[in-house]
Formats: structure tokens, C-alpha cells, sequence
């Protein structure tokens, strides 16, 4: 779990304007519909990570991350993809999502 959190703290270091993860291969994620689960809205920092880090593991085993530029803040959330927009759309909407992000055409989804 340690090398995993040191790894996703070093994508998160890389890539402040947002990244997609898959933990089994640590390789962005670049195609699908990004979805986070509501369990892990507002998870920053290192407490944050290691809840989202649990929770990713033991469902999509996908790691999603964003700077706040309005509080300085690193947020992360365990994320699933989808490909298809209406059923990430319901899913986001389930989950209390503000915005859902398309991976495939770089572009935010507002709910």
C-alpha cells in the first residue's frame, strides 16, 4: 500500500491539472467517461489518499486526482469509467457529482 500511495503522490506531483489512474498498471486511463464515487468526495491530502487508495482497491481499482486551485488543495477520488454517457451520467447524478469528466474528448460534464 505504501509504494502505491509514494506512486500516485508522484502522478499527483506530475500532473496538477488532473489525472486518471488504473492502480493495477499504473497507467494513465485516457478513453471512458471518469465517475467519482461519492464515498470519496473530498478526500485531500495524505489521510485522503489513503481513503480513496482503500476504497479504489476493493472496487474499480481507479484513481482519479485534481488540483483546487481555489484552496491550494490536492483532491483524489476512486473513479469508475464508463462508456457510455447516460449510464455515467445516472451513476454521477447517484453519486452527488457536480461534474463527471470525458476522458476521450478532454472535456467536463457539468450535472
Amino acid at each position: 500500500m505504501e509504494q502505491l500511495f509514494d506512486a500516485i503522490l508522484e502522478v499527483a506531483g506530475k500532473n496538477p491539472d488532473g489525472f486518471t489512474v488504473d492502480l493495477t498498471t499504473l497507467k494513465k486511463v485516457t478513453k471512458g467517461i471518469s465517475v467519482a464515487y461519492l464515498e470519496t468526495q473530498d478526500s485531500f491530502g495524505e489521510e485522503g489518499l489513503k481513503r480513496v487508495l482503500k476504497h479504489a482497491l476493493v472496487h474499480e481499482k481507479k484513481v482519479g486526482g485534481w488540483l483546487n486551485e481555489e484552496n491550494g488543495q490536492f483532491y483524489f477520488d476512486s473513479i469508475r469509467i464508463f462508456t457510455n454517457m447516460d449510464e455515467a451520467i445516472r451513476f454521477g447524478r447517484e453519486n452527488k457529482q457536480l461534474a463527471i469528466f470525458d476522458l476521450t474528448h478532454l472535456r467536463l460534464v457539468k450535472l
